[in-house]
């Protein structure tokens, strides 16, 4: 690989639009086995080349912080009022009452 490919993060490359149109394929390989890879173009990010996987990661990290953060709020709440926290049994019960089958 001739190409100029720089590692900005934990498998995280940073390539120039030229050299990524050039060596497409061989990016493609970097992306099969969980790189990320950062397309330039005049020194401004223009695109991201990721694979599925990881996108579904990201996504599935993201969800569970924002679960993890609502959860610290009802403690907090139940710390602050005194009250009774919504435990995962009663949250699935307050669902299904409003369910018609």
């Amino acid at each position: 690989m001739a190409f100029a490919i720089n590692m900005t993060g934990n498998n995280i490359f940073e390539v120039g639009a030229f050299d990524a149109k050039t060596y497409f394929a061989e990016l493609l390989r970097k992306v099969q086995d969980g790189a990320v890879i950062n397309i330039s173009k005049n020194g401004k990010q223009v695109a991201v080349l990721q694979g599925k996987k990881t996108v579904q990661n990201t996504q599935a990290l993201e969800a569970h912080e924002r679960i993890m953060a609502r959860s610290k709020k009802f403690v907090e709440l139940k710390n602050q009022n005194g009250r009774e926290v919504l435990t995962a049994g009663k949250i699935k019960e307050y669902k299904n009452n409003g369910r018609k089958y």
